[in-house]
Parts: structure tokens; C-alpha cells; sequence
């Protein structure tokens, strides 16, 4: 039985505090799509406190909107939540605390304001660094109680500002042989000020009050635009709140993922085509919508199959082992022909455009100089030798060379979708360019 509030809560405040001013279902901070899946269980209200900031994506907008639309109370307090609540309070988000109100009277600005480093789930996301707020409010109170001058609270202020986020400690600023600094640091045991913590507990003591009071659903007087792009993401938060036998929890399967992007962003070049990649799918979604394209249930299954051709996955085992290798299941299966098939539309509707592009986004790429020099050096070479002399090869021996040294795999079954999929419009041209490559590392002795 879904809980009647939903909270999302990390380094703010401690989830057994929490429990103790609100009965709430307590959970992790929120990353994009956590609010969707919140309210697509339909409880009578969500707070949001705390929310991931920079290695996972943040909470998007529209599902707090989604949210708000069906009905739920949605409150925002302390540190992502006063940052979406200052943008949506317009909307029917309903902003509490210090914090939210410096947000949207355009006292504070920058998001870094309230972000915190914060341990994992295993240590109840412990912050690990101070908040700028907190620092700005500890700084004010020490002034206000001449425990500083105002000239050493600026200077103190603008270092920790100038420090990156996740460093950010009052402590290790302070310098044990300035006799000011030293006050400070005798004084903080006692005078810290917690101001994200005091705003989560009034988030909460409001949102009791508010249940207490009797909390009706949410009436507002404008209707969510339903796009297409927004449906594909709603049934995709659906699809990731439906419980599955031995399936990982969605902390364990975000470090899992995060775990192969550091690996992935460890090759600057290889990480910038990945996220290039992932751009082309979201603006050929969009694209789609924008012109209203419905691309059919024919068309995921067509795509679906010319993939499954081209990677050689032509036995259910096949796919369900490529499937399992990357942490996907069958019942992703027909948002990734969704997927597939868009991007066919895409290509092909801008067939021309791509075009003109590849050859600007080659010369782009880091790797051009060194792939340019080898092409030269190979036609200056084969054009030098003889063509009695040429070394003899077959096709069948080519592909073989090819796949099973060179790329370490099978030969694909399906060669004619695997050559379009990767670029040669005809298994010919694979085979000519297989050919000249061949003779090459044969005379030069290149591999």
C-alpha cells in the first residue's frame, strides 16, 4: 500500500529524524524520474528536500508538473527542493523555508548554494561537506554575536564560495594563526547554524499540519501539455517502477551504470561521441513529436529486426544474452524498437543533412590527423605496387581475417545489415576496402 506522503531525503536531515516530526515513506534523494515513479503510485502528497546535483541526472521539471497535475501536493524545502519549488511555485509547488524564499526573491541564484558531497545509501548519505547556505547563515550569527568582524566573515565567505562544492569545509579555511580564525573555530562547535536542516523539519512539521487539516487533493487552472516525448518518458518511468524477480534496487543499478560511465569518461573522445550519440536519439524524439510523425508498431518491429541482423542475434538465446550483458531485460525490448525505429526516421529524414555533416564531424574528431596520414601513406603504397604482385586473397578469407582477428567476433550472418548499419552502403564496398587494407598490412607490415 502506497504511503500517503513520499519524501525524498539524503544529507538534509537523517531519515530516523525525519521519522520522528512525520510518518512518511522515506527515500533516497531524487534523480530524474524518481518524482514520476512517486506519483505514478498516486500518494497525497511529495516532498522533495534532496536531489542528486552533477553525476546523475537531476529531477526534471515536468514530473513535478506531472505530479501536481494528477492531484499531489507537491512541497520543496532546503536544497533541490527549494531550488524546483522557487522555479515552479507558479505552477501549484509549494516552496517552504528560508532557503525557498531566497530562491525565488532572487537573493541567492547559483545551485551550488545547496549542494553537498554525501556518502552512500550504506551510510545514510552523511554530507561530506558544507552547504553554502549553512556556511552564510553559521557566518551572519557569528557576526551578529562579534565573534567576527565583518571585514573576516567576507573574507571567509568569498574563499569558501571560490571552493568547489564538494570541498567546501568552514573548518579547513580557517587559519589556526589568525587569532579571529581561531575564535571562529572555538565557537562553531555551538554555533553552527543548520539551515537546511531547520527548513527540511518545517517541510515536514508543514506537511503534517497540512494532513492533519485534512489535505485535499490538488485543483489547479492549467492542464499539462501531454507530448509525445513526455508519454515515452511516463511509460518509461512505469516500466522502471514495476518490481522484477532478481532485479537489482535502483541505487545499486545507478552505481552499476555510473561504474561503466567512469570507465566510459576515462576516454574523453570515446565519452564525447557517446554523449553525441545520446543527443541524436533525444532531438530525433523530439523531432518526431514536433512534426507529429507516429512512427507504426511495423516500424519498431522492422527496426528491431535490421538490429538484431546486424549484431548477429538471430536465436532467442542470442538476444536474451545481449540483452543480459547489458542490464536490460525482454520487456525493454519495445522501447528500444521505439528507439530504433526513430532513429531510422531521423537518419533518413535528414539523410542529406547527415550528409553534409559527416565529413565536418570527421575532421572534428581528435582522431582525424592520424587516420588521414595512414590513408595516404596506404594509397601512396598501393599505388606503387604492381599489380602482378598484388598478394591474393579471397572474400571469404577477408571476412574471416576481419571479424574473427581484427574484431574478435563471428562473421555476421546478416553481412548485408551489417555493412549498412555501419556505414558502407554495399557489402561490396566493405569488401573492397577489406581488400585494400589487407594488401597493405601485408607490404607494410601496419596492424
Amino acid at each position: 500500500m502506497t504511503a500517503p506522503v513520499v519524501v525524498f531525503l539524503g544529507p538534509t536531515l537523517s531519515h530516523d529524524d525525519a521519522r520522528d516530526v512525520l510518518d512518511a515513506e522515506y527515500l533516497p534523494p531524487a534523480a530524474h524520474g524518481d518524482v514520476l515513479r512517486a506519483a505514478l503510485r498516486r500518494p497525497r502528497a511529495i516532498g522533495l528536500v534532496d536531489g542528486v546535483f552533477e553525476r546523475v541526472p537531476a529531477v526534471w521539471h515536468k514530473e513535478i508538473l506531472f505530479a501536481l497535475s494528477e492531484g499531489i501536493h507537491v512541497y520543496g524545502a532546503a536544497s533541490m527542493g527549494a531550488l524546483r519549488a522557487a522555479e515552479l511555485d507558479a505552477f501549484g509547488m509549494r516552496g517552504v523555508g528560508g532557503i525557498y524564499h531566497a530562491y525565488a526573491e532572487g537573493v541567492l541564484e547559483d545551485d551550488d548554494e545547496v549542494a553537498v558531497a554525501h556518502a552512500g545509501v550504506e551510510d545514510g548519505f552523511r554530507a561530506l561537506s558544507d552547504s553554502m547556505v549553512d556556511v552564510r547563515a553559521t557566518l551572519d550569527a557569528a557576526l551578529a554575536e562579534r565573534v567576527v568582524t565583518g571585514t573576516t566573515a567576507a573574507s571567509i565567505l568569498g574563499r569558501v564560495k571560490a571552493t568547489f562544492y564538494a570541498d567546501r569545509l568552514l573548518s579547513a579555511i580557517l587559519d589556526p594563526d589568525d587569532a579571529e580564525h581561531e575564535t571562529l573555530r572555538r565557537w562553531l562547535p555551538t554555533g553552527w547554524v543548520r539551515a537546511k536542516r531547520e527548513d527540511a523539519l518545517t517541510l515536514l512539521r508543514t506537511v503534517a499540519g497540512d494532513l492533519a487539516s485534512g489535505l485535499e487533493p490538488r485543483r489547479l487552472g492549467w492542464t499539462l501539455q501531454r507530448t509525445r516525448y513526455w508519454e515515452d518518458a511516463r511509460r518509461a518511468g512505469e516500466r522502471l517502477g514495476e518490481p522484477r524477480e532478481g532485479a537489482l534496487t535502483a541505487i545499486a543499478g545507478d552505481q552499476e551504470l555510473e561504474a561503466v560511465l567512469d570507465e566510459a569518461r576515462l576516454d574523453p573522445d570515446g565519452f564525447g561521441r557517446l554523449r553525441d550519440g545520446a543527443l541524436l536519439a533525444a532531438l530525433a524524439r523530439e523531432d518526431a513529436a514536433a512534426v507529429g510523425v507516429d512512427v507504426s508498431p511495423w516500424a519498431h518491429e522492422t527496426a528491431l529486426e535490421r538490429e538484431r541482423r546486424s549484431r548477429g542475434l538471430l536465436e532467442p538465446e542470442d538476444l536474451d544474452g545481449w540483452l543480459d550483458e547489458r542490464g536490460l531485460r525482454r520487456a525493454d525490448l519495445p522501447a528500444l524498437a521505439r528507439r530504433l525505429a526513430v532513429l531510422r526516421w531521423a537518419h533518413e529524414a535528414h539523410r542529406d543533412s547527415v550528409a553534409g555533416e559527416l565529413a565536418f564531424t570527421a575532421r572534428s574528431d581528435g582522431a582525424y590527423a592520424a587516420l588521414a596520414e595512414r590513408a595516404a601513406r596506404k594509397r601512396e603504397t598501393l599505388a606503387s605496387l604492381p599489380s602482378a604482385d598484388a598478394p591474393a586473397v579471397d572474400d571469404g578469407e577477408l571476412l574471416d581475417w576481419y571479424f574473427r582477428k581484427w574484431l574478435g567476433r563471428d562473421v555476421p550472418v546478416a553481412l548485408d545489415a551489417w555493412a549498412e548499419a555501419h556505414g558502407w552502403q554495399r557489402v561490396g564496398d566493405l569488401l573492397r576496402a577489406l581488400r585494400s587494407e589487407w594488401r597493405f598490412r601485408q607490404i607494410d607490415g601496419d596492424g
